[in-house]
C-alpha cells in the first residue's frame, strides 16, 4: 500500500511540474503541433518516471551469509483462529472505491463509444471525393465533429456554402492530425485515474489545442476569413452538445479560439529548449537511485560481517570458559540434559542458555560467572541483530511484519492437506523422515526459490516442493513500511504406517524457538501401507 501511495505522490508532482510549465510557458503559443506532442509525450512520461529505477553508481561486492525463519510447526485443523486468517484491512475499501470509481468510469465512456458507432454503422458513411475521409450525416443526433477517418455533419443547420466549406475544413483538420487517438488516450487515462484532477486538466488542455489546431487549419482553406469564421463559432456555440469522445466543431471556449486565431503564428524555441532539462530533473528525481543507496549495502554487508566476526570471537571465549570446568563437550551435555531433567524442560532454546547458566554456576567461580553470563547475553544480542539484516539479494529472515497467506493460514493449510501425496517410489522403499522446503516471500507476495534444505529423496522432496510451488499468493513481509523479501522453512514430515491408503494427518514437532519469527503447522504425509 506503501509503494502505491508513494508512486502517487510522485506521479502527481511530476504532471503537475508538466502541466504547470505548459500553462506558463507554453499555453498561448500558436505552434499547437509541438504543444500537442508536449502534452501527450509529458503525460506518459509522468506515469512512466516514478516506475522506472536507473541505478547510479558502483554496486556492492559484499556478500552476506544465508540464513532464513524456520517457520514454528502446528496443529492443522486447530479450531482456534490464526493470526493469518483473513480480516478485512481499511485499505480493502479503498480498491473496492477505486474499482467501482473505474468501472462507472468504464461504462459511461464505453457507451458513448458504442453510441457513436451506432450512429455511423446506421447512416452508411459515404467516402469524400478526395477519399480523406467518410461522410455521416447525422440527422440532428450528433453535432458537426469528428471520429477517426469519419466526418459527422449535422445536416440539420443552415449554412452558407462558405461556412460549409471552413466547417469541413475545421473537421478534417481533426481527421488529417488524428486528434481522435489523443482522445481515446486521454480517455483511457480518465478511466485509470478517474479520481485524480490533473487529469481533466490535461484533457481540457489536449482538447483546447486540438480547437486551435482545427482552427488554424479552416482559415488556410481557400474560402477561410477570419472575420466570418469567429462569427460562426459565436453564433453557433450555444448550440453545442459535449460529446467526450469526439472532436466537434463547437468545443472549447469561443473566446479564446478567437483570440489564438488573431496571434501572430511564431515559435519560440527557446520555450521548447527549457523541456529538456525539467524532464532531466524529473528522471534524476524520481528515477535514479542515487549513490547512497548502493552505500547502505555496503554498510549493510560490513556490519553482517563485523557481527559474525564478534559472534566468533564471543564463540571462542565461551568455549575457553566451558573448557576451563569441563574435561570435554561430552561431560558438558550430560550436564546439561541432568539439569534439563530436574528442570523439566528440554535442553534446547529458549531454555538452553538459562540451563548453561545453572551448570556453570555450579562450577565456575564468581568472576568467570559474570563474565559468561555477561557473553551469553551478548552473543543472543548480535544473533538476534544478525537475523534483521538482509543479505546480499535483499532477503530478510526477521521483519516488523511477517508474511502471510492470502486467504488466512487455514486455506494454506487445506490446501497442503489436499494436494501433497506420499511419492509411490518412497513408499516402496520404505522412506520416510522430514523435508525442510525454503522458499522466499517477494514483494509481491510471490513464492519462489524454493530449495530443500534438508531431504530423504525418493521422490519426497520434489513432491513438497511441487506443492508449495502451486500454492497461492502471500502477503509480502513489510520492513519499515515497505514491503520486502523474506526467506522461510516449512518442515514437512513424511511416515509411513500400516493401511492402504494415504492421507494427512496434523502432527506437531519439536523447533528451536529461538529462530522462530512466524507459526506454520508441518505438514504430516501418513502412508498406511
Amino acid at each position: 500500500m506503501n509503494s502505491i501511495i508513494n508512486y502517487l505522490l510522485e506521479f502527481s508532482i511530476c504532471w503537475g511540474v508538466f502541466y504547470l510549465f505548459y500553462v506558463t510557458v507554453l499555453h498561448d503559443q500558436t505552434s499547437y503541433q509541438y504543444n500537442r506532442y508536449y502534452l501527450l509525450a509529458s503525460s506518459f512520461l509522468s506515469i512512466i518516471i516514478p516506475l522506472l529505477e536507473i541505478p547510479i553508481g558502483f554496486q556492492s561486492t559484499g556478500a552476506i551469509g544465508e540464513s532464513y525463519i524456520l517457520l514454528d510447526p502446528m496443529l492443522i485443523g486447530e479450531t482456534e483462529s490464526r493470526g493469518g486468517a483473513f480480516r478485512w484491512e481499511w485499505y480493502y475499501t479503498l480498491w473496492l472505491a477505486y474499482g467501482l470509481g473505474v468501472l462507472t468510469t468504464f461504462i459511461y465512456y464505453f457507451r458513448q463509444f458504442l453510441s457513436v458507432f451506432w450512429a455511423i454503422r446506421l447512416s452508411k458513411p459515404q467516402p469524400s471525393p478526395q477519399g480523406r475521409y467518410k461522410l455521416v450525416y447525422t440527422n440532428g443526433l450528433f453535432p458537426t465533429s469528428s471520429f477517426f477517418q469519419f466526418l459527422l455533419w449535422d445536416n440539420t443547420q443552415t449554412l452558407t456554402v462558405s461556412e460549409v466549406h471552413q466547417m469541413m475544413a475545421h473537421e478534417e483538420t481533426h481527421i488529417k492530425q488524428k486528434h481522435s487517438y489523443d482522445i481515446t488516450y486521454i480517455t483511457l487515462l480518465k478511466i485509470i485515474f478517474w479520481f485524480h484532477p490533473l487529469v481533466y486538466l490535461y484533457e481540457k488542455a489536449i482538447t483546447e489545442n486540438h480547437e486551435f489546431a482545427a482552427d488554424a487549419g479552416a482559415l488556410q482553406h481557400p474560402t477561410g476569413n477570419r472575420q466570418t469564421y469567429s462569427r460562426l463559432l459565436a453564433r453557433q456555440s450555444m448550440a453545442s452538445l459535449q460529446w467526450a469522445v469526439v472532436n466537434h466543431f463547437y468545443k472549447s471556449k469561443t473566446l479564446k479560439r478567437i483570440k489564438m486565431m488573431e496571434k501572430r503564428h511564431k515559435t519560440f524555441w527557446y520555450r521548447y529548449v527549457l523541456i529538456a532539462p525539467i524532464v532531466a530533473s524529473m528522471f534524476v528525481v524520481f528515477a535514479c537511485q542515487p549513490d547512497t543507496e548502493e552505500l547502505e549495502q555496503e554498510a549493510i554487508a560490513q556490519s553482517y560481517e563485523e557481527v559474525q566476526t564478534q559472534l566468533k570471537q564471543i564463540g571462542g571465549q565461551l568455549q575457553q570458559l566451558n573448557e576451563k570446568y569441563f574435561e570435554n563437550p561430552g561431560s558438558l551435555r550430560e550436564a546439561i540434559n541432568a539439569e534439563a531433567q530436574k528442570s523439566g524442560v528440554a535442553p534446547q532454546p529458549p531454555h538452553l542458555d538459562d540451563l548453561q547458566l545453572k551448570v556453570f554456576k555450579d562450577k565456575a567461580s564468581g568472576g568467570d560467572y559474570d563474565k559468561f553470563e555477561s557473553l551469553l547475553a551478548r552473543q543472543k544480542q548480535l544473533q538476534e541483530k544478525l537475523m534483521s539484516l538482509p543479505d546480499a539479494a535483499g532477503v530478510y529472515t526477521v521483519v516488523e511484519e511477517q508474511p502471510a497467506p492470502e486467504g488466512g493460514m487455514e486455506t494454506f493449510y487445506q490446501y497442503i492437506a489436499k494436494n501433497l501425496q506420499y511419492p509411490l517410489k518412497a513408499r516402496q522403499m520404505g522412506i520416510e523422515g522430514r523435508v525442510f522446503v525454503q522458499f522466499v516471500v517477494n514483494e509481491n507476495g510471490e513464492l519462489t526459490d524454493f530449495q530443500a534444505l534438508k531431504g530423504i529423496g525418493a521422490g519426497c522432496d520434489a513432491e513438497a516442493i511441487r506443492v508449495l510451488e502451486g500454492a497461492s499468493g502471500w502477503q509480502p513481509g513489510m520492513s519499515e513500511g515497505k514491503p520486502v523479501k523474506v526467506r522461510m522453512v516449512l518442515p514437512i514430515t513424511f511416515k509411513l504406517d500400516g493401511n492402504d491408503s494415504a492421507k494427512t494427518e496434523k502432527a506437531m514437532s519439536m523447533a528451536d524457538p529461538e529462530t522462530i519469527s512466524e507459526k506454520l503447522s508441518e505438514i504430516v504425509v501418513v502412508a498406511y501401507i
